[in-house]
């Protein structure tokens, strides 16, 4: 079976991760066409655009709010090789960040009839801009992204004039396929589908998952390395800390801390770590997945403050390292861990991840069934259900 695989990075990060392992399914002959980044695998590819490129859809998106809605040429010299190359499906995945005319490209994939799975990340395809709206609370992508409160975040834009355009530029392009299924990671993000323009679409959940070879309990020296050997150990991890990761409610929560307790947070930016007392551990980001999986497993719980989040991963891989989780009722978030595993709070309560710290105290859980949940969302789970949802296409 020939795949063609349509992300915005490949081998980089959680989704281009996840595309490269796709790839690898067996009996898949794969091209994975990306748009940014350097590739970051063995796999055969095609850059649809260059850096000059990515700066091009950057100013088209800070100046007329155009994100999606550029890099035309080079989408076309993009189907042109898809063309050739035959595939028999086309999986898509991240289409934002800087890099595909989506007009252009569903057009091409139209005229060629082939089947189409969508994995869904976020909630851009459903909105007039934003990636998400959940810590907004905004209602207006229900009805047309009007008046858009949301512009000065990802993909920033000095002007809200084309939200509503966009918005119908979008229902249109992506609701034109006949043979268009749609995947999400979580229950949470299928739902939001279904009250969206794309609600008449088959839609599936097929949840990430993670490899346990990888994120498992580790030997490490954290405790002794930070002399915390004697401190309840409360790990918080992203990629980036923002407002809607949670940032400023760790900020808080951090000065609410009992003496016996230490906040490590995992992430930081240098110029984010004076926010916080002198006593919490401030780490940047790591690509390392070895290093996350010592942390995990010194941890004694992963507190996850997220605002908006479709499926964090960080949920999985701690426990997948025998780690309980702490988060608040966000997205997907809850979906992860189950009244075993984790305790979930109000968002934006910090008196309730107070309270749910001092549960977790006073009764912890078990590792072991921490791993348990964590078996549910492997690699291999995921790969079978997709294998299964591409013969199913192409049959």
């Amino acid at each position: 079976m020939r795949i063609a695989y349509i992300n915005s990075v490949a081998g980089f990060g959680s989704t281009g991760r996840l595309v490269y392992h796709l790839s690898k399914t067996e009996g898949v002959t794969a091209r994975i066409y990306y748009g940014r980044k350097k590739d970051m695998t063995d796999a055969d590819t095609y850059r649809m655009t260059g850096f000059l490129g990515n700066v091009r859809h950057a100013a088209m998106t800070f100046l007329f709010d155009r994100h999606g809605f550029s890099n035309t040429a080079e989408t076309k010299r993009m189907l042109e090789d898809l063309r050739r190359f035959q595939p028999d499906l086309v999986h898509l995945r991240n289409l934002h960040g800087y890099y595909v005319d989506v007009e252009t490209l569903f057009a091409g994939l139209k005229e060629m009839g082939v089947p189409v799975v969508w994995t869904l990340h976020d909630c851009w395809s459903m909105t007039g801009h934003c990636a998400h709206y959940d810590s907004m609370c905004c209602e207006g992508w229900r009805t047309g992204c009007q008046d858009c409160r949301y512009v000065n975040h990802y993909p920033v834009s000095w002007t809200k004039r084309h939200t509503a355009e966009n918005y119908i530029r979008k229902k249109n392009t992506f609701t034109s396929l006949e043979n268009l299924t749609i995947v999400t990671p979580s229950q949470w993000l299928a739902d939001q589908v279904k009250q969206s323009y794309l609600k008449d679409i088959d839609t599936r959940v097929i949840r990430n998952g993670i490899d346990l070879e990888v994120f498992k309990p580790t030997e490490n020296d954290f405790r002794k390395l930070f002399q915390i050997e004697d401190k309840f150990l409360i790990l918080c991890a992203a990629s980036v800390w923002t407002h809607e990761k949670g940032l400023h409610d760790l900020v808080q929560f951090s000065r609410m801390l009992r003496e016996d307790e230490c906040l490590a947070v995992v992430g930081i930016q240098d110029n984010q770590k004076e926010m916080f007392p002198h006593s919490t551990i401030t780490i940047t980001r790591t690509n390392s997945q070895k290093e996350m999986a010592e942390m995990y497993t010194a941890a004694d719980v992963l507190l996850n403050p997220t605002l908006e989040d479709t499926f964090p991963t960080v949920n999985i891989e701690a426990l997948a390292c025998g780690t309980p989780v702490v988060t608040y009722n966000t997205g997907g978030s809850p979906e992860i861990p189950d009244e075993k595993t984790g305790i979930v709070v109000k968002r934006g309560s910090l008196s309730g991840l107070r309270d749910a710290l001092d549960q977790l105290r006073a009764h912890p859980f078990s590792a072991e069934d921490c791993l348990a949940r964590a078996k549910q969302f492997t690699y291999s789970r995921m790969l079978e259900e997709y294998a299964e949802l591409y013969k199913e296409k192409t049959a």
